[in-house]
């Protein structure tokens, strides 16, 4: 019988002995078109209060980071999970407890609100403005290493490996940055969300030469390729 889902609101300590909200972690959601993103000015009664940082809260028992991260953006920007594209995920950990920052990009034009008293407002920002804000800590260390830009993965894939189950998994999981093909990079992420295409073998060439002018491409025709990357 599955266990029941368990909410993640309240305080715990890590190993270090820092106290942290979110009883099984935290994330929160980075929404970039490469030159704004989207923040959350605090409320003032709010931990940290008055500061800018992300949409984002508590993980609950059953919930991966993505989702944790979207189920809040709704929360409290009204942002719809579907209007939202994940690119990677960076994960900053302390000693067993984890806050991670789901960076993604809109796939349609979005304009996120203040949805609850969670937030004096939610609204896009330049990149360069935002060191010029007073931010929540956490944000503020973790922007220095979420400034640097990544390129979007993309994965296309050809004959056995377009069938593959696998590359389903991929396109969900994501592709560690570790396993990354030699020359690519995730910058400072852990994790990035390969967008996949499934190509005819006559036109993979097109494919790849189309995709490779906006991201880093895979290209992969066996299905033992994929095991590569996972």
């Amino acid at each position: 019988m599955a266990a029941l889902m368990q909410s993640g609101d309240g305080w715990t300590t890590c190993a270090a002995g820092h106290r942290h909200w979110g009883r099984f972690g935290a994330a929160g959601l980075l929404i970039t078109d490469s030159e704004r993103v989207v923040l959350q000015h605090r409320a003032p009664w709010t931990h940290e209060g008055d500061t800018f940082g992300l949409p984002g809260g508590a993980r609950h028992s059953d919930e991966d980071a993505v989702s944790a991260a979207l189920r809040e953006a709704n929360e409290e920007a009204a942002l719809d999970a579907d209007d939202i594209e994940p690119l990677g995920l960076y994960v900053d950990d302390h000693d067993g407890w984890s806050y991670t920052t789901v960076v993604a990009c809109p796939r349609r034009p979005i304009s996120p609100v203040a949805a609850n008293a969670e937030s004096v407002s939610v609204a896009w920002h330049h990149q360069d403005e935002v060191t010029q804000l007073p931010l929540h800590r956490g944000f503020a260390a973790a922007w220095q290493q979420l400034r640097i830009p990544v390129r979007p993965l993309y994965i296309v894939a050809t004959g056995e490996a377009a069938e593959d189950p696998l590359l389903e998994v991929l396109g969900t999981e994501g592709v560690r940055a570790t396993q990354l093909p030699t020359g690519m990079s995730a910058g400072k992420l852990s994790r990035l969300f390969p967008r996949v295409i499934k190509a005819r073998p006559d036109a993979v060439a097109e494919a790849v030469l189309r995709h490779a002018d906006c991201g880093q491409v895979v290209l992969v025709t066996d299905a033992r390729d994929l095991q590569l990357l996972s």
